[in-house]
């Protein structure tokens, strides 16, 4: 290996540039050193707070999933505040569906996964999902229900660059974009929720 050669890329620069770009951007600042102010200990704090982003991201899309059934009529406002209000009293990993409303008989799983191949989801993400409609159309022990035949079944899908085509390749006929207030329980209902 060669030591003396001039290298034009500097993974130090790089990742602190990144990092520097990203929070000037998020907190409207300009040219600020944040990775400079950090204490020894406030990237292990950082990377604990940021891990939850998965968790806040799938709360945001789900509420908006509410307030979209609430505004095509689905259900009514009082109905809306009391599902959100059990989502919300919902830890973010306890199994089962991530919204159930018995009254309403409404189960909806929540997914913000980007797609990572073009218009496709990544192998893993697939699976994800393709094991989230199963459980919507058969019932999950975990979720309570062992038979969904009369719920309404709602797939809520983060709306992203190219999430649409990469959910047409997994979906089949049982699978219909929400697009008014008149569903069946025949079906899942796939709603894109754009934040």
């Amino acid at each position: 290996m060669k030591t003396n050669a001039v290298y034009d890329y500097s993974r130090q620069n790089d990742l602190t540039n990144n990092f520097n770009q990203f929070w000037n951007k998020a907190l409207k600042t300009v040219n600020k050193d944040y990775l400079e102010i950090l204490t020894t200990d406030d990237p292990v704090e950082l990377k604990k707070a940021v891990s939850n982003i998965n968790n806040l991201m799938t709360l945001r899309v789900t509420l908006g999933f509410i307030d979209k059934l609430s505004s095509l009529g689905i259900i009514n406002r009082e109905q809306a505040i009391s599902i959100r209000k059990s989502v919300d009293a919902q830890h973010p990993n306890t199994n089962g569906y991530d919204v159930f409303d018995e009254e309403c008989k409404i189960i909806a799983e929540v997914k913000c996964n980007i797609p990572v191949e073009k218009n496709r989801f990544g192998a893993a993400q697939e699976n994800a999902i393709k094991k989230d409609l199963h459980g919507l159309w058969h019932g999950k022990n975990k979720g309570g229900i062992n038979n969904t035949d009369d719920y309404y079944k709602f797939m809520v899908i983060q709306d992203v660059a190219l999430a649409r085509e990469a959910m047409k390749a997994i979906c089949d006929d049982l699978c219909v974009e929400l697009t008014d207030n008149n569903i069946d329980t025949n079906h899942i209902y796939i709603v894109y929720i754009k934040l």
